[in-house]
């Protein structure tokens, strides 16, 4: 949904893809990988993991939120992409990355509520300190 923006206490709303015009550019990429996913039956999540295991020395790290879900990102391994793909893929990869500033930080924390942690951290600081 262009122009879509994330409440701020959601993390993503902290992450460059996730705010514009990132992640509008984002969204249209989602939409051109689509058929390709459907050609070969699996998620847009899968075809994005089949692509990563697929670039010469890359390792795909992947985090899963319980065993079926880890079950499904396997099967990623078993996606074989034909040449055309893997072009077609880098390509639209491109119109999200090719828009991302020269600053490496993805992240901006700036200004943002420290958490219950830290805050009791100094907390504890100052109470030693006075």
């Amino acid at each position: 949904m262009p122009g879509h923006q994330f409440p701020d206490d959601d993390i993503r709303s902290k992450n460059k893809l996730f705010q514009p015009p990132l992640y509008d550019y984002a969204q249209v990429a989602l939409a051109k990988m689509q058929p390709i996913a459907e050609r070969y039956n699996t998620s847009l999540g899968n075809l994005a993991l089949a692509w990563l295991i697929a670039q010469p020395q890359t390792t795909a790290i992947v985090g899963a939120r319980n065993s079926e879900q880890a079950l499904q990102n396997a099967k990623a391994a078993d996606i074989r992409l034909s040449a055309e793909d893997l072009t077609a893929l880098d390509n639209i990869s491109r119109t999200v990355t090719d828009a991302i500033d020269d600053n490496p930080v993805m992240w901006n924390f700036a200004g943002a509520k420290p958490s219950l942690p830290q805050r009791l951290v100094n907390r504890v600081k100052g109470l030693v300190s006075n």
